[in-house]
Order: structure tokens, then C-alpha cells, then sequence
């Protein structure tokens, strides 16, 4: 399990920052337990702020149980009545009070059936149980029609030294160390990103400290993991999109990071297959903008990668096993004579296969591993050796070199 899922705060004393929303929210708490269901509450700020963590820890604390709605559930009318049909009734069947949180309600899109605004309206106007909302933009034209009908509480991004107890406080309990001054520059790059630093900080667990400046700034609006959750659970053409866009992960990097988890959230071999094509396809148009130097092409990189590896869902994901980081990153915290090995392969490919040396150490090294691996099982070790050799120039040893180091877990 995440550290970011692990330590999601259960009580909203554990809530980082923003003591007087807090405060609100407590005062909601009591209001519902005492009958009065007000406006309801739209908690907004950026990602990783805590706004979706605040809301479950309300429910918890009051003993409510939790409706959740997300993204996927805004596409119709209909898929909103099936999942509030637990609200139709005061009570559930164990006489507990019932909370409703629509996560991420500024997803709703023009696309989507007009019949979700009618619904959600209706829904609020004869609310019989308190409900939540969150966003990260509260003036976001798709939520036009709600603003009239909410109390607005804003999350603010909490301050370094509040992130910085945070994660002292879970290497604590975690039993790990990591360098202090390490600590501050995870606090400090997450700009406030509350689960954007617990990522960090479980990626710099027993991790060499050199690996800390190679993971780059996270002033960005959308971190990697929040994206690759939009791509591969929306199965929506326009969320993945948008996510995509709204984030200032470089494309090589997403490239990367949906490369490596593909096989990890993906079960079916149609799925695989399908999200594969995509992306294959999204890595040459990325190739070729730099090689042509026509940024046209990003676009539609951008476009192929989330979107197209989005509908490649076939309903059949796994969410059991954590995000896998790419080979590529790996490949920075290991020696010094390894890197200038795989380097020197990667030279002598790159008149070959037509492209940068990062492109190759990025990308191809790690397919051409997977390659080598299973030609080495059909065919034999000796007659792939002696084609890599006739093919490419590589010698023995740098095949060897490609197979032994990028594990590809």
C-alpha cells in the first residue's frame, strides 16, 4: 500500500494545514449529526491538498457511512441514479447515516448527458442526507449551475513545515530513515501537494540520495500518479485528455511511467495489446517533434498517450498493486560504470534506430530487454547473441548488459 493511502488522515484532526476549514467542517459534522442538513459543502483546491482525504475523514468521524461518486460516475443520469440508490432512504439497512461526496465534480463535462445537471440539482434541492462536493476550481464553467446552490471552503496548499512534520512523523512510524535535508526538499518541491511529498518520500526510502536530484520540481497543477489514475480508470476519452493537459509531466516521462504500468493495471491481453498500440504510436509522434523540431506533434502525442490508453480499458484493471517507477529512473541510481556501459550501447544504437541516445535509454533499452528475454527462451541463447550481433554491432557482454539490468517489474 501507498504511504499516501496508508496515512490518509481518518479523523480531520489529522488533516494537514487549513485550521479554519477544518473548523467548518467539524461545526457541518455536528449540524448533520443533530438533523440540520444545510447547503451543501463544495471543498476546493489543488491536488494533493486534501480535499477527498477531509471528506472522508468527516464521514468517519461522524460515523457516516460514505456514498462516493468520482469522475466516471458523472457520464449520465442514469449512472447517477444507480449509484445514489442507497440514499433513497433516511437510513441504510444497519441504521446508519448516510454521507454523499461527489469527488471531483468540476469533471463533469460538456460531452457527458445534459440529464447529470438536472439530476444532481434535483438531488441537492431535496437533500435528505449532507453532502459534500470537491474541486479544483471552484469558477470551472462545467459547474456553473451549482454554484448558487453550495457553501464554498477553500483548501489551501499547507505550508513546508507542516509537510515536513508530516513526513518526519511517517518515517517515525514507518521505522526508516532519510536524510533531513532530503526531507525539506520533498517538502519543499511538492509545493504544498500533500500526497505529491508522501510519494516522494516512499520513492526516497532506501534510495541513494544522488536519485533525489533527477526526480525533478513538482510545481505542476496534476503529479504522475494523479494522472495515470485519470488514464487508466476513467475509460474516459476527455478526462484522460484533460488531465494529460492539465499537468506539466514531460510527455518522455509519461511515455515512461504508462510503458511500465501498463501490464501492472491492464489484464486482458486485448486491453494490453490495445493500450500498446497507443502508445507506440504516441512515442512516434514524440520522437519526431524533436527530430523535425515541429512541436505539432506533441499535441498529438499528448491526445494518444492518455486518451487513447484510456478507452483501451475493458473494464478488466487491477488496482491491487502499487504504481511501478520506469527503468529509466532506476537506471539513475546505479553506478557510475554501469551507466557509462548502457550509454555506450545506446550510442552505438542511435544511428541505427534513428534516435537519441535518451530516447533509446528510455524507451528501447527496455523493450529490447523484454525482446531479448523471450527470443532467448523460444530460440536459444547463441542464435539471439549472434543476430543482436549482426543487427546491431552489440557485442556479448552489452547484450547481456541489457538483459541483466533493466528488470522491468
Amino acid at each position: 500500500m501507498l504511504l499516501s493511502e496508508k496515512y490518509a488522515p481518518t479523523t480531520l484532526s489529522g488533516i494537514v494545514g487549513n485550521e479554519d476549514s477544518v473548523k467548518r467542517l467539524v461545526s457541518f459534522g455536528a449540524e448533520a449529526q443533530a438533523g440540520k442538513i444545510g447547503n451543501p459543502i463544495m471543498i476546493c483546491g489543488n491536488p494533493g491538498v486534501g480535499k477527498t482525504a477531509a471528506a472522508h475523514a468527516l464521514a468517519y468521524s461522524n460515523g457516516f457511512d460514505l456514498i462516493e461518486l468520482s469522475a466516471s460516475d458523472y457520464r449520465s443520469a442514469e449512472m447517477l441514479g444507480k449509484k445514489l440508490m442507497p440514499a433513497n432512504s433516511t437510513r441504510n439497512l444497519f441504521n446508519r447515516k448516510i454521507m454523499i461526496l461527489f469527488d471531483e465534480i468540476d469533471e463533469i463535462s460538456s460531452r457527458f448527458d445534459k440529464g447529470v445537471e438536472s439530476s444532481l440539482l434535483k438531488l441537492i434541492k431535496a437533500r435528505k442526507h449532507p453532502i459534500v462536493l470537491t474541486a479544483n476550481d471552484f469558477w470551472n464553467r462545467n459547474i456553473l449551475f451549482l454554484r448558487n446552490e453550495v457553501e464554498k471552503l477553500e483548501f489551501k496548499n499547507p505550508k513546508k513545515p507542516e509537510v515536513v512534520k508530516l513526513l518526519v512523523d511517517v518515517l517515525e512510524k514507518e521505522q526508516k530513515t532519510v536524510d533531513l535535508l532530503i526531507v525539506n526538499e520533498i517538502a519543499q518541491r511538492s509545493g504544498g501537494d500533500i500526497r505529491a511529498a508522501l510519494n516522494d518520500l516512499e520513492f526516497m526510502i532506501d534510495s541513494p540520495k544522488e536519485l533525489m536530484e533527477h526526480m525533478g520540481s513538482r510545481d505542476r497543477k496534476v503529479e504522475v500518479f494523479k494522472v495515470l489514475d485519470k488514464i487508466f480508470f476513467s475509460r474516459s476519452f476527455d478526462i484522460a485528455r484533460n488531465a494529460m493537459f492539465s499537468s506539466d509531466v514531460d510527455l518522455g516521462t509519461m511515455i515512461n511511467w504508462l510503458e511500465q504500468n501498463i501490464p501492472i493495471r491492464y489484464i486482458s491481453k486485448k486491453g494490453k495489446s490495445a493500450a500498446y498500440e497507443s502508445l507506440a504510436k504516441a512515442s512516434m509522434f514524440n520522437d519526431k517533434a524533436s527530430r523535425v523540431n515541429y512541436y505539432g506533434y506533441l499535441r498529438y502525442a499528448s491526445v494518444i498517450m492518455s486518451s487513447g490508453v484510456a478507452i483501451a480499458n475493458d473494464g478488466s484493471v487491477s488496482m491491487l498493486r502499487s504504481y511501478s517507477f520506469p527503468s529509466n529512473i532506476k537506471y539513475m541510481s546505479v553506478s557510475k560504470k554501469d551507466r557509462e556501459a548502457l550509454g555506450k550501447i545506446a550510442a552505438k544504437l542511435s544511428p541505427i534506430l534513428h534516435t537519441s541516445k535518451k530516447g533509446i535509454l528510455n524507451s528501447y533499452l527496455p523493450m529490447l530487454k523484454v525482446m531479448i528475454d523471450k527470443a532467448r527462451t523460444d530460440y536459444g541463447k547463441d542464435k539471439v547473441d549472434d543476430f543482436m550481433m549482426n543487427s546491431f554491432r552489440l557485442e556479448p557482454e552489452e547484450i547481456d548488459k541489457i538483459s541483466d539490468y533493466y528488470q522491468l517489474r
